[in-house]
C-alpha cells in the first residue's frame, strides 16, 4: 500500500509539472505570435503604402487683345498669372498681369499629370514627319512619355497595362526616329545627287535666263533712246509751230495798233457841223 501511495503521489506530481510546462509553452507561443501579429500590422501599412496620383491644373483665357491662351497653371495671385503654355515646338512659361486678362474668360479644370504629358506627347508626336523642328518634336514626344510613366509608377493607382502602353509608345517614337534619320540621310543623299545630275542643265537655263534678260535690257534702251529722240523731235516741232504762231500774232497785234491809231487821228481831225 505504501508503494501504491509513493506511484500514485509521483504521477500525480508529473501530472501537475507537465501542465505548468504546457500552459508556459502556450503563453510563450502566444505572446510570441502575438508580437509578430502586432509587428505585421505595424509594418504592412508602411510596405504597402503608396504616394497618390498627381493632378495637375489646366487654365484658359482671353487678353484683353482677344488672344487666346491657355496650358499648365503654374501659379496665380491677385496680381498676376504664370502658365507653361506650347509654342510651335517648345514648351514656354510666360506671366500675364491680371490687368491684361479678361478676368470673365478665365477657366480652370484639373486632370492626372499623366494625362496631361500623355495629351502632350500626342501633340508634340503629331507635328512630326513634316520636316520642320522634327528632331525637336521626336525629344518632346518621348521627353513627356516617361514623364506620364513616372508619374505613375508606384503610385496607388498604379496601372501595369497603362505603362505597358506607355513603354510602347516610347518604343514606336524612338523607332519612328530611327526611320526619319534614315529617310533625312536619304533625303539628303538624293538631293546631292539631283543637284549634280542637274547641274549642267540648270547652269544652261541660269545663262539663258541671263541672255534674256540681258536681251530685255538692250530693247528697253533702245526703246528709251527712240522715245528720247522722238520727244527731242516733238519738241521741236512744237517749237517751230509755237514760234510761227507767235510771229503771226505778233503781225496781227501791229496791224491792229496801226487800225486803231488810224481810227484816232480819223476822229480827231473830222471836222464838226452845228
Amino acid at each position: 500500500m505504501k508503494n501504491v501511495a509513493i506511484i500514485i503521489t509521483g504521477t500525480f506530481i508529473l501530472l501537475i509539472a507537465f501542465r505548468c510546462l504546457s500552459n508556459a509553452y502556450a503563453q510563450t507561443s502566444r505572446n510570441e505570435s502575438d508580437i509578430e501579429t502586432e509587428r505585421g500590422i505595424t509594418e504592412t501599412p508602411r510596405g504597402s503604402t503608396r504616394p497618390r496620383m498627381n493632378f495637375v491644373k489646366l487654365v484658359d483665357f482671353y487678353l484683353r487683345d482677344e488672344k487666346l491662351v491657355f496650358g499648365k497653371l503654374v501659379s496665380e495671385d491677385k496680381n498676376k498669372i504664370t502658365v507653361e503654355r506650347l509654342d510651335g515646338s517648345r514648351i514656354v512659361v510666360s506671366t500675364y498681369s491680371k490687368r491684361e486678362i479678361d478676368t470673365r474668360t478665365l477657366h480652370t479644370r484639373t486632370i492626372l499629370e499623366a494625362k496631361y504629358y500623355l495629351e502632350l506627347a500626342e501633340y508634340f508626336s503629331g507635328r512630326t514627319w513634316d520636316f520642320r523642328d522634327d528632331p525637336d518634336d521626336f525629344i518632346q514626344a518621348i521627353r513627356c512619355c516617361h514623364k506620364a510613366r513616372q508619374s505613375m509608377a508606384g503610385t496607388q493607382r498604379q496601372d501595369s497595362e497603362k505603362i505597358d502602353e506607355i513603354n510602347k509608345k516610347i518604343e514606336r517614337l524612338q523607332a519612328d526616329r530611327d526611320v526619319w534619320v534614315r529617310e533625312v540621310e536619304s533625303r539628303a543623299k538624293l538631293k546631292k545627287l539631283e543637284f549634280k545630275a542637274t547641274i549642267e542643265t540648270r547652269l544652261k537655263e541660269l545663262e539663258d535666263k541671263v541672255i534674256a534678260n540681258s536681251q530685255e535690257v538692250d530693247k528697253i534702251t533702245t526703246d528709251m533712246k527712240d522715245n528720247q529722240q522722238k520727244l527731242v523731235r516733238d519738241i521741236s516741232e512744237m517749237d517751230a509751230v509755237l514760234s510761227g504762231r507767235l510771229d503771226i500774232l505778233e503781225d496781227e497785234v501791229e496791224t491792229n495798233s496801226r487800225i486803231i491809231d488810224r481810227i484816232d487821228r480819223t476822229r480827231y481831225y473830222y471836222p464838226r457841223y452845228y
